[in-house]
């Protein structure tokens, strides 16, 4: 679908809901559709070298695997899988049947007011909401399929390394010393997986690689009384079958950046006592990896989407991403 059929399906009412007021949310692979009461994610034809939805088809097996596993975690939340044809965008010529074009995930409209990172700017997460949300990231932990997918560290090397794809423009936003913060955390990264290999690889053997979340960041989470995480990643296995310490870590560095890193020493102290998971030496310093690893990657999502729009320096993204940075090389000073 283009944006002007995904307008007529808003001007058309042609999805269920109540119009009094709607929305359009877009994201670089998808557009979501708001009315007062349900949301609809139509997925953009694109493709990617990390997801591809370049046909009808594609889309339609994605928005499916999206509907089952987002049940996980929020069932009430993902509703079904719905059709969209050519009538319902005003298209369909005279003497030619109604058609299939496209797919849309439905789903619940949650209360905006409840979001996490929308809470922790205004200073309204508590550790009672911690307790909640580090019980229930545990439990589905827990029930998560295990993945046996020997771990590869050549591609963890590189997928950390690829900051460097935007290097040229942190030196020319930020300077060359921002430069060199990056370089130091990619040359600690790289020595230390060279030398956890057997750490990395006996996590793998005693079953904490698991079929996650892919995603567990404080952006895809409603703080209801009882948590609501959605959005987990769908389009690629590999992003979404980690390490668990590789997902905590994600959140842990969202309580990190918004100035409540109390919240995130509860956070998993409170996960590693539900899980019964062993905190030990080893599973912090791992813990620290992949919180350089999520801050790392937070950084480069922040300067691709900074250099895209053109931003200046003293921009909010610029300020974002710097943040990230120092947050990088903090952890990177632990392990």
């Amino acid at each position: 679908m283009e944006i002007k059929q995904i307008h007529a399906l808003i001007d058309n009412r042609s999805l269920p809901g109540n119009y009094m007021n709607t929305g359009l949310k877009e994201t670089h692979i998808s557009w979501i559709i708001l009315t007062d009461d349900l949301a609809y994610k139509i997925k953009r034809p694109v493709s990617y070298s990390f997801a591809d939805f370049s046909s009808p088809e594609k889309r339609k097996h994605f928005c499916y695997k999206e509907l089952e596993l987002n049940r996980r975690l929020a069932p009430d939340m993902y509703l079904d899988v719905l059709p969209v044809t050519n009538k319902m965008i005003g298209t369909k010529p005279e003497n030619k049947r109604e058609e299939v074009i496209d797919y849309a995930v439905q789903m619940k409209r949650m209360d905006n007011n409840k979001e996490m990172d929308k809470l922790l700017k205004n200073k309204k997460v508590n550790t009672r909401q911690i307790d909640k949300l580090a019980k229930k990231v545990s439990g589905f932990h827990k029930q998560a399929r295990v993945i046996n997918k020997p771990f590869n560290i050549d591609h963890l090397k590189e997928d950390y390394s690829d900051i460097k794809s935007v290097g040229s423009y942190v030196k020319k936003m930020a300077g060359g010393n921002w430069e060199k913060k990056i370089a130091g955390c990619i040359e600690k990264s790289s020595i230390f997986l060279n030398n956890n290999k057997n750490l990395l690889n006996e996590r793998v053997k005693n079953n904490f690689r698991k079929d996650c979340h892919g995603d567990l960041n404080a952006y895809n989470i409603f703080l209801y009384d009882d948590p609501v995480i959605f959005d987990c990643i769908e389009f690629n296995d590999d992003f979404r079958q980690i390490d668990i310490l590789n997902e905590i870590g994600f959140l842990c560095v969202d309580l990190d950046f918004f100035d409540r890193e109390d919240l995130g020493e509860i956070f998993c102290d409170k996960y590693f006592k539900y899980s019964s998971t062993e905190d030990n030496p080893d599973t912090n310093k791992l813990l620290a990896y992949y919180k350089s690893y999520r801050a790392n990657i937070r950084a480069k999502v922040t300067l691709i989407s900074a250099k895209k729009s053109n931003t200046d320096i003293n921009s909010q993204k610029i300020k974002d991403a710097k943040k990230y940075i120092d947050l990088m090389k903090k952890y990177s000073e632990i392990i």
